[in-house]
């Protein structure tokens, strides 16, 4: 299968991004990379900012100034669908699930999507029928559909899960399907917005898993997460926010130190 994104070897760049909402600042003259093969985590309180910056960056807002680009590719400006064929994916704090599929289809969806060069989330019926039935062809292409996925879900650790409906998923099995749905169509960024949360230990560790592969495949993973001590365990770097601004970047062991961001954020949760 050929992916619609190309695998990048230059960086996210985001430059003086700003976003106001009326007299409301939401975002403020943030300036970051992110490098291919990297995690770089974003921190900060609630209402840091940090959601905005991921609409921002996945298209869903237009910044009051500054811009995004990906690889010498200007993403400012352009709509979701065009964001995402360049190869920005993102999960998000509540998962979307395609009710009336089982697990396995789910991730067939998403190849599908990434095969014909459809936008993520696809209609799943409709990608699903593009696939086709019937023909010898059409269903050699199935069956290789059926595997890639299996293989996909065997990495995720829910191999266990590929027949169950999508309805009948606990909360922490949707979090481990979306991951594996979004790694399916071979992003060059991955946007993870909150994935550990309300997951059992067990469910957290499969995601942190899920990360560490993306990283060593060459995605960029962006991650906004509040379990402050895993995030910076699986990061390469991070970037902390407060009130929309940067207030500090670097390694994670820089990050915790740095008496700024004990007062604005971690204070006693390092502890």
């Amino acid at each position: 299968m050929t992916a619609v994104a190309s695998p990048l070897t230059t960086t996210l760049e985001v430059r003086g991004v700003s976003v106001r909402f009326g007299g409301v600042i939401a975002v403020a003259d943030v300036t970051f990379t992110a490098h291919t093969a990297e995690v770089l985590g974003v921190m900060g309180p609630n209402g840091a900012g940090k959601t905005t910056l991921f609409n921002v960056i996945s298209g869903v807002q237009r910044p009051t100034s500054g811009e995004v680009s990906l690889g010498g590719s200007r993403l400012t400006g352009r709509g979701v669908e065009d964001v995402a064929a360049l190869g920005v994916t993102r999960t998000f704090q509540t998962p979307v699930m395609f009710w009336g599929l089982t697990v396995r289809e789910s991730v067939e969806v998403a190849l599908a999507a990434r095969e014909f060069g459809g936008t993520y989330p696809p209609a799943p019926w409709r990608e699903l029928l593009r696939c086709g039935f019937g023909t010898p062809g059409r269903r050699r292409e199935n069956a290789v559909l059926r595997e890639c996925a299996d293989a996909i879900l065997t990495g995720a650790g829910i191999a266990a899960m590929a027949g169950r409906a999508t309805e009948s998923l606990a909360f922490g099995e949707e979090r481990l399907l979306e991951m594996a749905r979004a790694l399916a169509v071979s992003p060059n960024v991955l946007l993870l917005d909150e994935p550990l949360s309300a997951l059992n230990p067990d469910e957290i560790e499969a995601v942190l898993t899920s990360i560490r592969s993306a990283r060593a495949s060459g995605v960029a993973v962006l991650l906004v997460e509040h379990a402050v001590g895993e995030l910076l365990a699986v990061a390469d770097r991070v970037v902390v926010l407060d009130h929309g601004r940067k207030i500090a970047e670097g390694s994670p062991q820089a990050v915790a130190a740095d008496p700024l961001v004990i007062d604005a954020y971690i204070g006693d949760e390092l502890e």
